[in-house]
């Protein structure tokens, strides 16, 4: 693909949406495509240049699964033992939420672990974290469902200090960058001599265009599931040593390919609906045509960043933005990328897709549902229901077939997601619980007051 014709996709795509600042980093056929466009913060004037770090959010996930590979790789961890060898006795008593729960689960989701939980200290240490978990923090039994987990990815950071003898962050810095020349920062640094992590600044975009910078925040205690930062450039030399054969873009190895790529093996029991076609150790995987892409996707506060690999065609891609409409800039890419003969791994999602059980029409499903402490109420409105996440989010769902749902919401310009009810084998009109965005949410049995 042709340097100019590349720009000219990322430029309008930006453009179109209103986003702040952006970066591509596209390696393809050999060659490396790098485009930074816009301000790290409005009203600075101060462009964003291939090295401007991006929050990575809920990418920086395949960062700590990476760590896991080393240990693995060394016979320090092993994918499919307990980790409560690792986590302390306690992590295996009965009633406990991490009894039973393999490495390998926590890594692909299937830990049955809640998304995120209340923190009473947004300064814990990973240790407290992990020593506070109880019964409550189980969706449901390991290894039953998939269930996007930020608190899986604690866990798994914890996991990461007790085997190293160091903490997250220095183990990223000792095991990732210093060996291979990595160019990592993190959003939050607890340690009492870190320097200030350079980053750009976050923007919520109205539907006029106007940019406002916001803060980034993320709680100790979750920076293995989203606390890094890097730029586009720099998440392509990572993915690139995860090419067939390994082609990185690194000064050194992270692991053995054949330890790497126990990331994009799919784990049986991961059916990720509403998020991908599957999930491994570490990586979603999409579909493209007859090809299998690596990727991640996240956000954190007015940022949005993505990455997908290609490992057997030797592609690789990342785009970072710092705006909340990045979301649609990155659809808007994908179409101009894939008209230009680049079809780039992203799960495209359809009403009949994993469609299990009776159709919604003929399911009671008004109520209140949650997942630790994500809160979602359904609730009649006129003809229709809302949809309302307690932080505020909220839209018009509408019902499809198979207990499948989607979700419009005109206030983040009309983004739509999907997601389905889940309902009783022996009961089908009874909706036991749903799922959107990856995550299953538990029905509660308080009753919900309908919206006026």
């Amino acid at each position: 693909m042709r340097h100019e014709t590349l720009s000219g996709i990322l430029g309008e795509a930006v453009r179109r949406n209103h986003v702040p600042g952006a970066q591509l980093a596209l390696y393809h056929h050999g060659e490396l495509h790098r485009i930074a466009v816009g301000v790290e913060r409005t009203g600075t004037g101060k462009a964003v240049t291939d090295h401007s770090r991006f929050p990575l959010g809920s990418v920086s996930k395949v960062i700590t699964a990476a760590l896991v590979m080393q240990l693995v790789e060394d016979g320090d961890v092993d994918l499919d033992s307990p980790v409560s060898h690792h986590l302390g006795a306690g992590t295996a008593s009965p009633g406990h939420p991490l009894a039973g729960v393999t490495t390998r689960q926590l890594l692909s989701h299937t830990a049955g672990l809640v998304s995120d939980r209340p923190l009473d200290a947004p300064t814990h240490s990973l240790r407290r974290y992990v020593g506070s978990l109880t019964r409550d923090d189980r969706v449901n039994p390991p290894c039953t469902a998939f269930s996007y987990s930020n608190t899986g990815y604690a866990v798994a950071g914890h996991l990461v200090e007790n085997v190293t003898g160091q903490d997250w962050w220095e183990t990223v810095e000792s095991h990732l960058c210093d060996p291979t020349g990595l160019d990592l920062a993190f959003v939050t640094d607890p340690r009492p001599h870190a320097t200030g992590p350079g980053l750009v600044d976050g923007h919520a975009v109205t539907p006029d265009g106007t940019a406002h910078p916001v803060d980034f925040h993320i709680e100790n205690a979750l920076a293995p599931a989203g606390g890094v930062a890097a730029s586009a450039t720099a998440l392509v030399d990572f993915a690139r040593a995860f090419l067939e054969p390994e082609d990185s873009g690194l000064d050194g190895d992270i692991a053995a390919p054949i330890v790497l790529h126990e990331m994009g093996r799919p784990v049986p029991a991961a059916d990720p609906f509403g998020l991908a076609d599957g999930w491994g150790a570490g990586w979603s995987l999409h579909l493209a045509g007859d090809r299998l892409w690596y990727g991640h996707d996240g956000t954190l506060d007015g940022a949005t960043c993505h990455l997908r690999i290609d490992p057997q065609g030797g592609s690789a891609l990342a785009f970072t933005t710092n705006g909340t409409t990045g979301i649609q800039a990155w659809e808007d890419l994908l179409v101009g990328l894939r008209n230009a003969g680049l079809d780039v791994g992203h799960y495209r999602q359809t009403h009949e897709a994993g469609s299990t059980g009776e159709p919604t029409e003929r399911a009671e499903i008004a109520g209140g549902y949650s997942n630790g402490g994500l809160m979602v109420v359904v609730s009649p409105s006129g003809d229709s229901y809302r949809f309302t996440v307690e932080n505020g989010f909220e839209g018009v769902l509408s019902t499809g077939p198979g207990s499948t749902f989607s979700v419009t919401a005109d206030r983040y310009g009309g983004a739509s997601f999907g997601g389905r009810f889940l309902t009783d084998p022996a009961s089908p009109t009874r909706v036991t619980a749903l799922q959107y965005n990856g995550r299953t949410l538990r029905r509660s049995a308080q009753p919900v007051q309908p919206n006026a």
